[in-house]
């Protein structure tokens, strides 16, 4: 309790002397402003972009899909080129019989863009075959808006059935005419509408009930796009069985990589030991992001770091300019009985008092740089999620202001509790 009653009078004398000293006070202040300020505002930046990179993740089927592609060989096996079958729908039977881990395969042909015709509507957008567990695959748990989705019959028989994308639907039908059950052209070949995905809109990628053009802006793509069965799309239109790439799903993420060696192995064993292919992850992507977010992090960090330090300098030069003006009134404390432990206690408190008021000031300035930032990118990138303030990383920015003040006032509160009370009388 003592330590406080001796506290509180020493941050009460700090705050006078801020507004006693205004302009000096701010001046001193403005590095520890500037630093709070650039910090908190940066590291929110950073995280909101971060943010948004997960939705994209999220959006191209999350950490738990595993992509297999098409790859050349490598160079010790290029002699063996015209052993190599790429990827077919044996390599998907021989997936879903040994690799238990994977919950869901999507094998994909994808034909290209293509013009797709209904009376004297047309549109071009791009043509994939899939089979029944792309949307799964793909992370679009919805049914269609309309009608259904390619089923496994469909890639069967290999049929003549599309799956069209809402914007795809804008363009080739009035707004009020269900698509379902009419026929499109394509390679002049008639194919049925049986299904229409569901709009995807917004920075969260939230399922919409609504047919529409589509989001707009970055992601409007992913409502275009028209879905075919994979059979047709190799039987009909690449004339080969070979996949443009499977699409898998881990039942669980935690199980990621013993999928990927499992499904490596598989594939091996199927390709008589080619390795004609190449796997990948989001996951990879995202820890290959979070490298670089840590990196920006500590460049941000280190600039935002240079500014405290350049604050605290600023501190202590006003601290003791302070001093030298206030040396008769330390001799006259110290004469009637002040310890010098109460006058470092003092000056430290009052370089408490200025880098908290300094900090405070600078989370009002994060506020608005962040705010100002927000409006840029929003007007850039429409669907961008907003970068919100932590509470944490405030917290953090104003607890090093403060240290800051501390450190700097160190020198500053001793050399005054150092001060000889005959010389500091007389002085004039």
């Amino acid at each position: 309790m003592r330590l406080l009653d001796r506290l509180r009078p020493a941050v009460v004398n700090g705050l006078r002397e801020l507004r006693a000293n205004k302009v000096r006070s701010l001046l001193s202040m403005s590095g520890i402003i500037l630093g709070v300020a650039s910090l908190v505002a940066m590291v929110t930046v950073v995280q909101g972009m971060v943010g948004n990179f997960r939705q994209f993740v999220d959006a191209m089927g999350g950490i738990e899909k595993v992509t297999v592609s098409r790859e050349p060989l490598p160079r010790e096996q290029e002699h063996l080129a015209e052993l190599s079958e790429g990827l077919t729908m044996r390599d998907v039977a021989r997936i879903r019989s040994t690799v238990p881990l994977v919950a869901n395969i999507s094998p994909e042909a994808r034909v290209g863009f293509e013009k797709l015709a209904n009376d004297s509507r047309e549109t071009l957008t791009y043509v994939t075959g899939v089979a029944a567990d792309y949307l799964p695959v793909a992370k679009r748990w919805v049914e269609p808006h309309e009608g259904r989705f390619i089923s496994d019959l469909d890639v069967h028989n290999m049929t003549d059935v599309v799956v069209l994308g809402a914007a795809v639907v804008a363009d080739l039908f009035p707004p009020n005419e269900d698509p379902v059950g009419r026929v499109i052209k394509l390679r002049g070949r008639a194919y049925t509408v049986i299904g229409v995905l569901n709009n995807i809109e917004g920075s969260g990628f939230q399922i919409s009930s609504a047919r529409s053009r589509g989001s707009g802006g970055f992601w409007r793509y992913r409502n275009y796009g028209a879905y075919i069965p994979v059979t047709t799309a190799l039987t009909k239109f690449l004339g080969s069985d070979r996949l443009s790439g499977l699409g898998l799903r881990v039942g669980d993420p935690t199980q990621l990589q013993d999928a990927v060696d499992q499904t490596e192995r598989a594939l091996l064993i199927s390709h008589k030991g080619l390795r004609d292919f190449g796997i990948t992850t989001n996951e990879q992507t995202l820890e290959d992001f979070r490298r670089t977010e840590s990196a920006f992090k500590l460049s941000l960090g280190g600039v935002a770091g240079i500014s405290l330090f350049v604050g605290g300098i600023g501190i202590m030069n006003v601290m003791l300019a302070s001093i030298n003006e206030r040396i008769r009134e330390i001799g006259v404390r110290k004469a009637v009985g002040a310890r010098g432990s109460d006058l470092f206690l003092q000056f430290l408190a009052e370089a408490a008092v200025v880098s908290f008021v300094g900090g405070v000031l600078g989370l009002g300035v994060s506020m608005g740089i962040v705010s100002v930032m927000n409006l840029v990118l929003s007007a850039a990138v429409p669907t961008s999620a907003a970068s919100m303030l932590d509470p944490q990383i405030m917290a953090m920015g104003l607890g090093f202001s403060v240290v800051i003040g501390l450190v700097a006032g160190v020198y500053p509160a001793l050399r005054a509790a150092r001060l000889d009370p005959i010389e500091a009388l007389r002085h004039e």
